[in-house]
């Protein structure tokens, strides 16, 4: 299937202008932290995902980092067409696996987490832990954390496994989003520029960006 085309910068993707990505979002909403919903706004007759949802401010960040990484992976032209199988288990994977590495307690995935962070960022580790626990996805620890799934080692730790099935997600949703990552980082490689620069201007177009 060809994948959804790319939007302009600085414009919302046409992706989130769906009716089926604001319902995914709704649906799996009371598993991101602090969700308080008001009234939907739209742009001219066309609902729009960045206001489907007026969260609090805690919340928003964290709503604002998933639409940030869809964006991403959509100005890649990589996204399949909304509303598909495929969409909606990215749509998920992405929302998941935020919500896993912020809200949960089991010792494997805080471990894994925290040992990511501290391998591919050294002296960096901590603060940009830190940011996430604070506002969600960022291109660091994307990348962290994709780089030490990817290793053999990292899913034959006890636990991993199960810690990640309490938030209905595992490897294969894990492989999706590695996929992505490295389709989209082909793409924009292509085009003089990197994921973080592209996410890092998405991330401010969307909900909870630090200039709000």
């Amino acid at each position: 299937m060809p994948a959804t085309p790319a939007a302009r910068p600085g414009e919302v993707p046409d992706f989130f202008m769906r009716a089926s990505l604001a319902i995914t979002l709704l649906s799996l909403a009371p598993l991101v932290p602090d969700i308080g919903w008001s009234q939907q706004a739209t742009v001219g007759t066309t609902p729009v995902m960045r206001t489907v949802a007026q969260p609090s401010r805690t919340a928003s960040v964290y709503i604002g980092s998933v639409m940030a990484m869809l964006a991403t992976f959509e100005d890649a032209g990589i996204l399949p067409p909304e509303g598909t199988a495929q969409a909606n288990r990215i749509i998920k994977a992405v929302i998941q696996f935020q919500s896993a590495f912020l809200k949960s307690d089991h010792p494997a995935i805080r471990q894994f987490f925290t040992e990511a962070h501290r391998a591919k960022l050294g002296p960096r580790a901590d603060e940009v832990e830190t940011s996430f626990r604070q506002s969600g996805w960022s291109a660091d620890t994307f990348d962290a954390v994709i780089s030490a799934g990817q290793l053999e080692t990292a899913w034959n730790t006890d636990g991993l496994s199960d810690g990640f099935r309490e938030f209905n997600i595992g490897k294969q949703d894990f492989d999706i989003l590695a996929e992505l990552y490295q389709q989209s980082s082909r793409a924009f490689s292509t085009q003089g520029k990197s994921f973080q620069e592209v996410y890092a201007q998405r991330r401010r177009e969307m909900p909870g960006a630090k200039s709000e």
